[in-house]
């Protein structure tokens, strides 16, 4: 069966994908979910300015390293989207597939506040807090809903650092691998991440839809992880 590595947005935690790995267990399947420097569990470790794309690319190519790990499927939500395409020239030969959830693709050159646009830079300047930290957002943006839920999510947020919003992507395209696939979020209306729907289609990446809003790993598990081992099965190797 498949291993599936699932890498966090902004703010968040491995602990975002606890219920979809526990569906994706029940499959069969083996699903891995490290917690980026500075986030979750490492909040207290915080390690200053400095954290940023670079940093969060590093935590993604260890993990796969120093777990010993391929033929893995590389799962990205949103932020992290970012973060996996600037490791992909690293990991490229240890992934059998990539699947970004909601996720960015990296335009060449451009930070993720440049690609969001001045409304997104307008949020981000007010959530600033010591000049090299970000506050998260309110749960609607992340598609929570409900009080208790929402409470029981936002609980577990940690701020972010600036420098992941403002540290350009690498200025070349990013070179996926030939099994990529793309996961829309249909109840998300963010216009940014439709945009980068369309693009990821026009990429070849492989379409897939969710009735869900931007965190399907917390509103739609069991969907997503049916998604998840649908695309495993698709592919050689995995049994």
């Amino acid at each position: 069966m498949a291993t599936f590595v699932c890498i966090h947005g902004a703010f968040q935690g491995g602990w975002v994908w606890k219920d979809t790995a526990r569906t994706l267990a029940a499959l069969g399947h083996t699903a891995l979910a490290p917690t980026l420097s500075g986030c979750g569990h490492h909040a207290h470790a915080i390690m200053g300015p400095g954290l940023g794309l670079e940093a969060f690319r590093r935590d993604v190519t260890s993990f796969f390293a120093l777990e010993d790990l391929e033929e893995a499927i590389l799962v990205a939500h949103s932020y992290s989207g970012l973060i996996c395409a600037a490791a992909m020239a690293e990991l490229a030969p240890r992934l059998a597939a990539t699947v970004y959830v909601d996720a960015l693709l990296p335009l060449p050159g451009r930070s993720f506040a440049e690609m969001a646009g001045a409304p997104f830079q307008a949020m981000l300047a007010a959530r600033i807090r010591d000049g090299w930290l970000v506050n998260p957002w309110d749960a609607p943006m992340f598609g929570v809903a409900g009080d208790e839920r929402a409470q029981w999510f936002l609980s577990r947020l940690f701020p972010f650092p600036l420098a992941a919003f403002t540290d350009a992507t690498a200025p070349g395209e990013t070179e996926f691998p030939q099994h990529r696939h793309y996961v829309r979020c249909t109840a998300n209306p963010n216009p940014m991440l439709a945009a980068n729907a369309a693009r990821a289609e026009g990429l070849g990446f492989a379409m897939h839809a969710i009735d869900s809003g931007h965190c399907p790993q917390l509103t739609a598990p069991v969907e997503l992880a049916r998604v998840l081992a649908a695309i495993a099965a698709t592919l050689g190797g995995t049994d």
